[in-house]
């Protein structure tokens, strides 16, 4: 028997439409459990603790080692300071024009961290006083991620929460902990915080940040952007 063309029609259309309701049905209930399981943000970003080295003495920078992005063990010199004696200064005090006197004491600068190289204040020959900063290293052992949460959801968000962290700058994710969260809004740390002296107060949902610990991992950036998934029920 043939099928007329306006029922094949209709019955397509009504197909169309059940798939479409079986779609929107799947994605409701997908949404629904990740809303109720989980928080995803991407307001977040990799972050590091920076260590100043500086100069134990004043003298002359006689030689750095250790360039910006260069990877340093703890303890490695990355810099070499020529101290002058002070019998060799010129009478009346001032600077001397000889550079490295037979007298002089080479101290070395030794990294203090297992980190890596992210800025050089100084170079071969600059003067330098004590505790003048040479060069600033990473601490590639102690990075963590801040994500900035939302205030209506963080109350939900608890110390020992497994967090999946995708760290854009290496493609990968790791798995981090939630370790704190810090007690001011992202609104506090602000240039100039938000005043409503004024009167024309317009609420806005504040962010809240939180500190998720991770593990070592080669490759991190301090700074670079990630993508947060806090797993509320662990």
């Amino acid at each position: 028997m043939r099928i007329s063309l306006p029922f094949n029609r209709r019955a397509l259309a009504f197909g169309a439409v059940a798939i479409l309701l079986a779609g929107g049905a799947v994605f409701a209930l997908h949404a629904a459990a990740e809303y109720q399981d989980f928080i995803t943000t991407e307001n977040a970003s990799v972050q590091g603790q920076l260590v100043k080295v500086s100069s134990p003495n004043t003298g002359r920078v006689f030689n750095v080692v250790a360039d910006v992005g260069t990877l340093v063990q703890k303890d490695d010199i990355i810099a070499v300071i020529d101290i002058p004696v002070a019998a060799t200064l010129p009478a009346g005090g001032g600077s001397r024009s000889t550079f490295l006197d037979a007298r002089d004491r080479l101290a070395d600068v030794t990294s203090p961290v297992n980190g890596v190289v992210v800025s050089r204040s100084a170079s071969t020959g600059d003067s330098v006083t004590p505790n003048q900063t040479i060069l600033t290293l990473a601490d590639i052992g102690n990075l963590w991620v801040v994500a900035n949460i939302e205030e209506t959801r963080v109350a939900r968000v608890h110390p020992g929460q497994r967090v999946e962290v995708f760290v854009d700058a290496i493609g990968k994710t790791v798995t981090g902990m939630v370790d704190s969260i810090i007690p001011a809004t992202t609104a506090t740390f602000s240039l100039l915080p938000p005043q409503n002296a004024a009167g024309n107060f317009t609420k806005v949902v504040q962010l809240v940040p939180v500190r998720i610990a991770l593990p070592r991992h080669d490759g991190l950036i301090v700074g670079a952007s990630a993508k947060v998934r806090i797993h509320l029920a662990s």
